[in-house]
């Protein structure tokens, strides 16, 4: 009898224990299945707010565009591949709007799916707001400048753009001043034209001379030559004769800067002290 009890015992444990391992298995299944589930929600979600973000990232690219901002394109990201949809008139387009589209940050490839149709109609409320937006950064840009620029940091001077032109107003001391925040604004990258409106108190008693202007004119020939960084350049201007100096980044641009100063009308004659790093080699 008492080996009989012994066995039943032996028996009773490892049903137990068979239990408790089917109780264990079934509890590591359980949390193992539910912690892939949540970690597949997870990386669905991540790349869910990832391609939001393409998105949104290559539509404003698009806007930004001159040529393809005027039409109407459907932009859709899936793990990262970008699709493209509508049309546009010519292929041309077509291959800009998928070179804007695969150089935007975190587009992993692109499928230009856009059809070409030379009938294709142009949206007006979208074709102008690349250059809204490059006027609102030169603005941006003019704003600041002259706000570090410590004589005229506290002349308020306002600032529009329009058409990559800006136009200056306000009041300040005097015509150095006038010219000075004339030159600013010259120097900001995009900057096409400059309308100097400000009123300089000093102008009744120090006017703007002919040799102002001419130095001004000679200034913007060399700006307009879009090779000459005018950062580093100072000009001169006493009856007629010009005088360059500073520093330019080559002898070629020395050369032009020269030759673009002579050109302009009212020059009699040009003084090129400007230097190049590599004058003393030729």
């Amino acid at each position: 009898m008492k080996t009989s009890g012994n066995g039943q015992k032996g028996s009773g444990r490892l049903v137990s224990v068979v239990l408790l391992l089917v109780v264990v298995l079934g509890v590591t299944y359980f949390i193992s299945t539910r912690n892939a589930s949540l970690l597949n929600a997870f990386h669905t979600v991540k790349e869910s707010t990832q391609d939001a973000a393409t998105t949104s990232r290559v539509r404003t690219a698009l806007l930004l565009s001159k040529n393809v901002s005027p039409f109407d394109i459907k932009v859709e990201t899936a793990q990262g591949e970008v699709t493209l949809n509508g049309q546009v008139p010519s292929a041309q387009i077509k291959a800009v709007a998928g070179a804007i589209v695969q150089d935007t940050s975190g587009v992993k490839e692109v499928h230009n799916n856009l059809g070409i149709n030379p009938s294709t109609t142009r949206n007006a409320e979208t074709e102008g707001l690349g250059e809204r937006v490059a006027d609102l950064e030169i603005k941006t840009l003019v704003s600041a400048r002259l706000a570090e620029n410590t004589d005229l940091a506290e002349k308020h001077i306002a600032t529009d753009v329009k058409n990559r032109t800006v136009t200056l107003s306000g009041t300040v001391q005097n015509v150095s001043q006038k010219y000075a925040a004339d030159q600013i604004a010259w120097q900001v990258a995009g900057v096409q034209g400059v309308m100097n409106n400000l009123s300089a108190n000093d102008a009744q008693t120090n006017p703007e001379t002919a040799d102002d202007k001419l130095a001004r004119r000679v200034e913007f020939e060399l700006y307009s030559t879009k090779a000459i960084s005018l950062k580093a350049v100072q000009i001169h201007a006493d009856n007629g004769t010009i005088t360059l100096t500073g520093n330019v980044s080559s002898l070629a641009e020395k050369l032009l800067a020269e030759k673009t100063a002579q050109s302009v009308e009212g020059v009699r004659k040009v003084v090129d002290r400007l230097a190049a790093p590599d004058e003393a080699q030729s």
